[in-house]
C-alpha cells in the first residue's frame, strides 16, 4: 500500500469523522439544553470515529484506523482545555471513541475492508 493511500484514508477518516461530529453536535443544540449537550457531544464524538474509522479502514487498512480516534481524542482535548466541562464528561468521551472505533474495525474485518 502507498504512502499516499494510507495518508488519504487518515485524512478522510478524520474529515468523515468531523462531518458527523459536526452535524450530531448541530442538531443537538437545537434539541437538548445544559448538560445533555454534553452528552450529544458525546454521542457525536463516538459516532464520528466509527464513521471515521470505516473511511480509514476502507481506503488504508484496518492497522492504521487507530490513527482517527487519537486525531479526534487529540482534538477533543483541545477543546477540553477551551471551556469548562462536567466531571463525567472525560471518560465517557474516552469510552465512547475506542468503543466505536472497536466496533468499526470489528465492522471493516465483517464486511472485508483493509
Amino acid at each position: 500500500m502507498t504512502m499516499l493511500r494510507k495518508i488519504a484514508g487518515v485524512l478522510g477518516g478524520v474529515f468523515a469523522a468531523g462531518l458527523v461530529i459536526a452535524g450530531v453536535e448541530t442538531a443537538g443544540h437545537g434539541l437538548a439544553t445544559g448538560e445533555a449537550v454534553f452528552a450529544l457531544v458525546v454521542a457525536g464524538y463516538g459516532l464520528g470515529a466509527l464513521a471515521g474509522t470505516a473511511v480509514c479502514a476502507a481506503v488504508a487498512g484496518r492497522g492504521l484506523s487507530i490513527a482517527v480516534p487519537i486525531v479526534l481524542g487529540g482534538l477533543a482535548l483541545i477543546n477540553l482545555f477551551a471551556f469548562p466541562h462536567p466531571l463525567w464528561f472525560v471518560p465517557a468521551a474516552a469510552v465512547a471513541l475506542v468503543a466505536e472505533w472497536w466496533i468499526g474495525t470489528r465492522i471493516a474485518a465483517r464486511i472485508g475492508t483493509g
